[in-house]
């Protein structure tokens, strides 16, 4: 047994409780409150930053929303900042600048509808709102037959700017939602039928999926994308080459469930169930031997456009079980004692030799899987790779019956008595290390639980390039 002493200091335990609580209180000591933001409010309104001013006060009242200060504040610079909008909107329509004009006009109106929110009225005079009204009259009139020009020269970015504009001013003025329509949807549709007459069925699928399904004829002929593009895919029995068995079963099942939960509306699987034992009778039939050329075939029989075919080629395994060591390490722990000379209590630090259990271990598992995606027309290899996935698990960890903060690396040479070798290790970068040792995972992953990894990682890759595979860029 080691030991050494610590005095005892109830001063720095009481500064150690008050840092603490300071840590606990300051976030709510330094958050905004209604007066410290209408403070703030009250400095940009001095300064004349009007915008800045009414964010302040806004924000005060979200906090508190009958806090008196923050809401004078806001109808006095709520009342400026709509004075400048009106002013700016006399201006601009003495100019003739009459888009200028309904746009300040609108501002002013936006911060007076701010400003209810808050329970703050601002009047606008009538003479402001009649002119706005029969400015907005004249200028969404002239926008609209301009707009109509437009439309009619094809030109539909152009147009459809405008009549955004006037729907905007004036949302149910004449046809101009349905013109909208034709602005925003005419070019999409063209670009969809020009698809469609070319056989990019899949193109013109995702074009048609822009526009509403009610403009002209979008329905039916989102359909007929749809049904012209399907790329309808049937999976063959995987091969299997190793003395692993059951990987290619498993990698064919997680296939399926994957492609079938693929987002992607022109991939079709065929149910496995039936066209498996279909396919199988067609190439008995074709060659008796299971070829690339007769799993097509077969596979055309069927219905279907591709064929997706893969082997096991190589499965390779390693095991290290977990092996079991005994090391020697301190306990460290603190005694009470009293110092009669200073008549003062202190803390002594003695070590205690123990041991401890260390564990290693480790697994691995490589894996190598070759696969076809096939056409049936034509028996041409459309897709293909060999792929070549390793996983590995380790664990190595510790464990004992004594909490593991409280032991010390270090060595001893006998356990019932002292040894000028005895080393009490006491850096930091050492008990860390230590002690991670005991918080490090338990569990090995098996063989079979990284295989499963490995089969999912497989099915996930082939699965993306079929995802992504599109016949039509052939």
């Amino acid at each position: 047994m080691i030991s050494k002493k610590n005095y005892f200091c109830e001063m720095n335990n009481s500064f150690s409780k008050i840092f603490f609580l300071m840590l606990v209180v300051l976030p709510f000591v330094s958050c905004e409150t209604p007066k410290s933001l209408t403070n703030k409010g009250n400095k940009f309104a001095n300064k004349n930053l009007l915008q800045d001013a009414n964010s302040h006060y806004m924000k005060a009242l979200d906090k508190k929303s009958d806090f008196i200060p923050a809401k004078e504040g806001l109808k006095s610079t709520g009342q400026k900042q709509i004075n400048i909008y009106l002013d700016d909107f006399f201006k601009s329509k003495n100019f003739g600048d009459n888009r200028a004009a309904i746009y300040h006009y609108r501002d002013a109106n936006e911060m007076k509808e701010k400003l209810k929110r808050y329970n703050i009225d601002i009047n606008i005079a009538s003479t402001y709102t009649d002119d706005y009204n029969s400015l907005v009259d004249d200028y969404v009139s002239t926008t609209y037959f301009e707009a109509m020009n437009l439309l009619d020269n094809e030109n539909f970015p152009e147009s459809e700017k405008l009549l955004n504009e006037v729907a905007l001013l004036k949302p149910n003025f004449k046809d101009v939602n349905n013109l909208k329509n034709v602005a925003t949807y005419e070019p999409i549709y063209r670009k969809a039928n020009e698809f469609l007459e070319i056989e990019k069925f899949r193109s013109a699928y995702f074009e048609y999926n822009k526009i509403p399904e009610s403009y002209q004829k979008t329905q039916q002929r989102k359909k007929m994308a749809l049904e012209a593009g399907q790329f309808t895919i049937a999976i063959v029995e995987f091969q299997n080459s190793t003395r692993q068995k059951g990987g290619e079963s498993a990698i064919s099942a997680q296939l399926s469930d994957k492609i079938m939960k693929l987002n992607n509306p022109f991939i079709k699987l065929v149910d496995r169930t039936y066209t498996q034992s279909f396919i199988e009778e067609q190439i008995l039939g074709l060659s008796g031997q299971v070829s690339q050329n007769t799993n097509a075939q077969a596979g055309k029989l069927v219905g279907v456009k591709s064929i997706i075919s893969g082997k096991l080629v190589t499965f390779s395994k390693q095991k290290n079980p977990i092996v079991t060591t005994e090391k020697k390490a301190w306990a460290e722990r603190k005694v009470r004692k009293y110092d009669k000379e200073t008549d003062k209590y202190f803390y002594e630090t003695v070590y205690d030799k123990i041991k401890y259990k260390e564990f290693k271990g480790n697994n691995s598992v490589q894996i190598s899987f070759q696969f076809q995606l096939i056409s049936t027309e034509s028996g041409e290899i459309l897709l293909t790779k060999l792929i070549n996935l390793s996983r590995r698990d380790e664990v190595h960890f510790a464990e004992s019956n004594i909490n593991y903060k409280n032991i010390l690396p270090g060595n001893w040479r006998w356990q019932t008595k002292q040894s000028p070798n005895d080393i009490v290790e006491t850096s930091y970068s050492q008990k860390r290390a230590l002690r991670n040792l005991f918080k490090n995972k338990k569990n090995l992953l098996s063989v079979n639980d990284l295989a499963n990894e490995i089969y999912e990682e497989i099915a996930t890759e082939i699965s993306h390039m079929v995802n992504n595979y599109n016949p039509e860029n052939e």
